[in-house]
């Protein structure tokens, strides 16, 4: 097997390979496969991997498992928002439309994210759309079934809270690296980030396995595709940075978080 099959099976799993790791977990062969792949989501997120068993076992029974194809909603900004959203396989990219029809990527979600978190609040409708990077595998849970086992479990309860406190500390520390930091610092910054959420150790670097454009990394720094290629230039010419295809490769995390 090349070394690139590796990386590939390292982070996508076939279904077989869940249904393995299920089995070894539960102590039995799975008699559903689509509830073992639902179930390995649910153990993946942080939001679910450490409640109550009881917990795991209610969202896995309502939960409903879909395919959705690369670059196809997983759900669209001011639909109703009924259901909480778990990755159980893939990217997405959250963004939001304004009143002219641009969008613009607010965060990127992997394997085990949650998806759609807002609704917890208290929200009707969702302020935001989501959409899938490459085919990915969406566990869909009832929002109603999810509060009321907030309410009757305070294990949950606190990983919701929790939950809600990270994505708002990711929303100031962005406001903050858009207020202080210039473009160099900003791409540096989000590099790192990068790395440590899709890295995957080569023996050239750590490689970022998500395949995303400078266009898309210019729209989350604040700057323009253009400044985002001269600058990603400039750091592969001091052996910051390499690339491999359409993925970048950081050879030098401690000279990159300099550069912040």
């Amino acid at each position: 097997m090349s070394t690139h099959a590796v990386w590939i099976t390292l982070l996508f799993p076939t279904v077989s390979d869940l249904d393995s790791q299920y089995a070894q977990d539960a102590g039995r062969q799975p008699t559903d496969p689509v509830k073992a792949r639902v179930a390995r989501a649910f153990r993946l997120s942080s939001l679910f991997a450490q409640v109550d068993r009881e917990v795991r076992e209610a969202v896995t029974d309502a939960a409903v498992l879909e395919v959705v194809a690369s670059d196809a909603a997983i759900f669209e900004q001011g639909a109703p928002a009924d259901t909480l959203v778990v990755l159980g396989r893939g990217r997405a990219r959250v963004e939001r439309v304004n009143e002219a029809g641009a969008a613009f990527p607010l965060s990127y979600r992997g394997t085990g994210d949650v998806l759609g978190e807002s609704c917890l609040g208290g929200l009707e409708t969702r302020t935001e759309r989501a959409i899938a990077m490459d085919e990915a595998e969406v566990v869909r849970v009832p929002l109603a079934l999810v509060r009321e086992l907030c309410a009757q479990h305070p294990g949950l309860g606190g990983a919701v809270f929790a939950l809600l406190v990270a994505r708002q500390r990711e929303t100031e520390d962005r406001i903050e690296s858009m207020l202080f930091k210039n473009v160099g610092g900003r791409l540096a910054e989000f590099l790192l980030h990068a790395a440590e959420r899709w890295g995957v150790p080569t023996p050239r670097g750590t490689l970022i396995s998500a395949p995303i454009t400078h266009a898309e990394i210019a729209q989350v720094i604040g700057s323009t595709r253009e400044t985002v290629t001269l600058t990603l230039g400039a750091f592969r010419k001091e052996g910051v940075l390499d690339a491999a295809g359409r993925r970048l490769i950081v050879k030098d995390r401690e000279a990159l978080a300099r550069k912040r």
